[in-house]
């Protein structure tokens, strides 16, 4: 047996580990190996020290940090800034125009039941109001969308905008032509306030995204990357839309 074996069997006997050979063959080698038994000796003595050796003293922790959590509950909570107050008043008045989209989608649906058989244009008023509805349903979908602070709620701009766009067009068509009430007109009025609100929600970074060096808190200081054009982290770019956890000007 060589002497490598033999000490690795004494390491693992002592450690109640299986040493991988049979007890026999370490006793033997060991009454013809004095270099083996006086390695057995000596990890038998550091073993009984390391077993046997008295605790030490520690300081106690608990009083210091049951202070520092009182501590932490008599804190005062920081005051919100104008900023956070600005974004959530916007996100209440999304959600209350997604209430009333709803509802209009839902008076059209019911409406829609006593239109009448004539049909323009391949269809009936049933089918228009229908439309209509879904429309609306649509629209209170996005505005209660971006009132949860969904990120990237900011991408509904250009499309609500360009159906806003249309929408005011068209409008100021009928009613030069006589084709529309002041009544229905009144009626578009949540989803142009809609689309405004989602401009503010946007600029105010309701939708993940700091747009202003005040809202970073960085002084407008940012990653050289976004200079040049590149991608920075937080919009979408290399990490997937995660925010940084600090910026710094590249050297």
């Amino acid at each position: 047996m060589r002497c490598e074996d033999c000490r690795d069997a004494i390491s693992a006997r002592m450690d109640g580990e299986d040493p991988g050979v049979e007890p026999g063959t370490v006793d033997r080698h060991l009454d013809d190996c004095a270099a083996c038994r006086a390695f057995a000796e000596r990890a038998a003595h550091v073993t009984r020290l390391a077993r046997i050796r008295p605790a030490e003293e520690l300081p106690d922790v608990l009083p210091g940090l049951l202070a520092a959590l009182d501590a932490g509950e008599s804190r005062p909570a920081p005051p919100r800034s104008r900023r956070s107050i600005a974004r959530d008043a916007v996100r209440a008045a999304l959600a209350a125009l997604a209430v009333g989209q709803l509802a209009l989608a839902l008076s059209g649906i019911i409406s829609a039941t006593g239109a009448g058989p004539d049909q323009f244009a391949g269809a009936s008023m049933a089918h228009f109001s229908h439309e209509s509805a879904a429309w609306n349903l649509a629209l209170g979908v996005a505005f209660g969308w971006a009132a949860t602070g969904a990120r990237r709620s900011g991408g509904l701009v250009p499309v609500i905008g360009a159906f806003v766009a249309l929408l005011v067009a068209l409008s100021a068509l009928d009613v030069l032509a006589g084709h529309v009430t002041a009544g229905r007109l009144l009626g578009h009025l949540p989803v142009i306030i809609g689309l405004l609100l989602l401009l503010v929600h946007a600029r105010l970074g309701g939708d993940g995204r700091d747009t202003t060096a005040d809202a970073r808190g960085d002084g407008g200081v940012h990653h050289r990357g976004t200079e040049l054009g590149g991608p920075r982290l937080g919009d979408g770019g290399l990490d997937g839309g995660l925010q940084p956890s600090a910026h710094h000007r590249a050297a």
